[in-house]
């Protein structure tokens, strides 16, 4: 028995420094293949950037590439690395499209404080919004809308209406939140800011709508003509935004059925308690139906109640608030027992 138990604690020793070894042989190759793994650039980030100017102008982009990457390290850990932001924008032109991406990601968080040199890089930002890759398109607007500069607001004006007919989802979405960054750097665009948000409404795709949205109601909210033609596509198209995007778009439908819409309290007492707690809840959110349901409800306004139904069994408690919200102000008293249970 005592000789098993020696065989099998030698056993397990030997696995054990087997293990150590591959997992040591591992970093080793990824080190060697330029893999290093993200936490030994958090770990002394800080301390190697006295080399960080020497890789940043090497010739081999593995060496800018590892540069880059302490220099995000160690803005992720606080420091300040804008020292550097000179001999990083020179490689905004790079052929490396990971190269480029870092080097914009940089770039964003030093842009306005580093606005001189930052207009030297103005061109270069100008031709990327008509790369092939869709992230270096959204990357470059990005980049020109920190750029704080009233001088350059014209340009970027360009820009924005450019990519705001971009086919990609991503670059609309970039576009959208640059107008919210121009309109602040140039409040007297907003006529011009106007007309690129209303082409921008009919926006088909959930990922840049809750953008659009916000773009809508910081430029020109008091436009409610605008959305007579989207309100029914907004409603059927709630359901499928991200959660950011479902608070911004109940807000705004909340605040145009407010307006737009009678109140359907004084007409509900047409039924009675007992017919109304034996309704289904399909009547209220469905087409009109008998005991005079009909004069409760304007057919879009039951199409907003039916669309904001599923967002009370949403697991983003603001979505559920911003659900429960538009029901206090829009639904007729004996239907706000759905929202009970949500709350609960």
């Amino acid at each position: 028995m005592a000789e098993y138990l020696s065989r099998a604690m030698a056993f397990a020793q030997g696995a054990a420094k087997l293990s150590l070894r591959f997992s040591e042989g591992l970093v080793e190759n990824a080190l060697e293949f330029g893999l290093d793994t993200p936490g030994s650039f958090y770990d002394n980030a800080e301390f190697k950037l006295s080399q960080v100017r020497q890789e940043l102008a090497s010739a081999s982009d593995k060496d800018k590439l590892t540069a880059l990457k302490r220099l995000l390290a160690a803005i992720g850990k606080g420091h300040d690395v804008s020292e550097f932001f000179a001999d990083v924008v020179k490689n905004v032109a790079s052929g490396n499209l990971e190269l480029r991406r870092l080097v914009y990601i940089y770039l964003l968080r030093y842009a306005e404080q580093e606005q001189d040199l930052a207009l030297l890089s103005i061109n270069t930002f100008q031709r990327d919004l008509a790369d092939q890759n869709q992230v270096i398109r959204a990357m470059a607007l990005r980049v020109m809308s920190s750029i704080r500069v009233p001088v350059i607001s014209s340009i970027v004006m360009l820009a924005v209406r450019k990519c705001a007919a971009d086919p990609s989802p991503h670059v609309r979405k970039t576009a959208a939140f640059a107008v919210l960054k121009l309109m602040r750097l140039d409040p007297g665009l907003r006529e011009e800011l106007c007309t690129v948000v209303a082409g921008m409404l009919g926006e088909s795709s959930p990922l840049a709508v809750g953008a659009v949205i916000q773009a809508f109601q910081a430029v020109c909210p008091e436009k409610t003509e605008l959305v007579h033609g989207q309100f029914r596509r907004w409603c059927q198209m709630v359901v499928d935004l991200d959660s950011w995007g479902q608070v911004e778009l109940v807000k705004l439908l909340t605040r145009y059925a407010r307006t737009q819409f009678e109140n359907p309290a004084g007409v509900v007492t047409q039924l009675t308690a007992a017919q109304a707690l034996a309704e289904d809840s399909q009547q209220f959110y469905g087409e009109p139906q008998a005991h005079g349901a009909s004069k409760r409800l304007d057919p879009d306004h039951a199409v907003l109640l039916r669309a904001l139904h599923p967002l009370l069994q949403s697991r983003n408690s603001a979505v559920v608030m911003a659900a429960v919200s538009a029901h206090y102000h829009l639904a007729p008293d004996d239907m706000l027992d759905v929202v009970g249970r949500p709350l609960v």
